[in-house]
């Protein structure tokens, strides 16, 4: 068998050294670009292939980055989303990625760089992670007392409140909400944000909580706590597709979704779109947050500044909020 062409059967060919070809390859140094023609010739007439472990070895790199998903179920179409943009950009820029389980460790293994979503209070991990000295990026703002470098945030305090007075709009005096533990910024963005609605409506406050991965059964009893509050007459759902059993709850309670019942939720989800009726929600576009906390990873680990970058929220506008006789198509 023919031995594999070397970087020196290049530089030979090109008429230059090895280190312009290195150069050259990683797309660095000053090479003018008549020398740059040159070797890129000659790697196409010698088909080299670089040894993409050694670049990366003599480089300080692993060409792989982790993504942390604390406390989240792995049938949840938001984080599969959000996983699926980061590995759309991992794979254009040639690195793979790993799934990182917490799993008591206190040290994190060679990566180029972390991106941890909804870093939570109460996840030693997450401590660990931010204090491994390797580049991060979070998606949602890390716990007080905690630093991240860069950070892609939604403002969801906002979010909640715009989702609320359009809910009020169509009729609802005395909303709820129903959501996790709130030790991550997402969930304590929506808790204050309601709670900062009510008090400026002159409204009491009714929520319950149920676990951050919620059986069917937790998620009815928490509704059902909701529920037995006289007056209450819409309903907020946070977390991702636990709208649909309040729908079935609500009906077990003679409640019209969509018109003695208001229903949203915070997250939007394709069984939200298609159910009967179709859920109003806040949507974060997990694809395009994964898109760009790898964008912004990829930036920190090219030797970028920090910073703290706003991502979007969208409000779609369905049937189970529309109220009595309101118009539904609101965008």
């Amino acid at each position: 068998m023919a031995r594999p062409v070397t970087l020196h059967d290049v530089a030979r060919r090109a008429g230059v050294g090895k280190s312009t070809v290195s150069n050259v390859l990683s797309r660095s140094g000053r090479v003018s670009e008549a020398t740059r023609e040159r070797v890129r010739a000659a790697v196409e007439e010698l088909g080299y292939v670089p040894n993409r472990a050694a670049r990366q070895l003599r480089g300080g790199r692993t060409g792989t980055i982790g993504v942390y998903v604390p406390g989240v179920p792995s049938t949840s179409e938001f984080y599969m989303r959000f996983v699926f943009g980061i590995m759309e950009r991992a794979a254009a820029r040639d690195r793979d990625i790993t799934i990182l389980t917490a799993s008591g460790r206190r040290s994190v293994r060679a990566l180029d760089g972390v991106i941890v979503a909804d870093p939570h209070q109460d996840d030693d991990f997450v401590a660990v992670l931010l204090g491994s000295g390797i580049p991060v990026v979070c998606f949602e703002r890390p716990p007080d007392g905690m630093r991240a470098e860069v950070v892609l945030w939604a403002d969801h305090h906002r979010a909640i409140t715009g989702l609320l007075d359009q809910m009020a709009s169509a009729g609802a005096r005395h909303p709820a909400l129903v959501l996790p533990p709130e030790t991550g910024d997402w969930a304590a963005q929506l808790g204050s944000g309601y709670r900062d609605w009510c008090a400026r409506h002159g409204v009491a406050p009714v929520s319950a909580h149920h676990p951050w991965v919620p059986s069917p059964p937790e998620v009815s009893r928490a509704v059902e706590q909701v529920l037995a509050h006289p007056g209450v007459d819409a309903l907020v759902c946070a977390s991702v597709d636990t709208a649909p059993v309040a729908v079935q709850v609500l009906r077990q309670h003679g409640r019209q979704v969509g018109r003695d019942m208001l229903l949203a939720s915070a997250t939007e989800s394709s069984v939200l779109r298609l159910g009967q009726p179709p859920i109003t929600a806040l949507d974060l576009s997990p694809l395009d947050a994964g898109r760009r906390c790898a964008d912004l990873l990829d930036g920190l680990i090219g030797g970028g500044p920090g910073g703290v970058y706003e991502h979007p929220v969208r409000l779609w506008w369905r049937d189970s909020a529309r109220g009595q006789g309101r118009d539904s198509a609101r965008g």
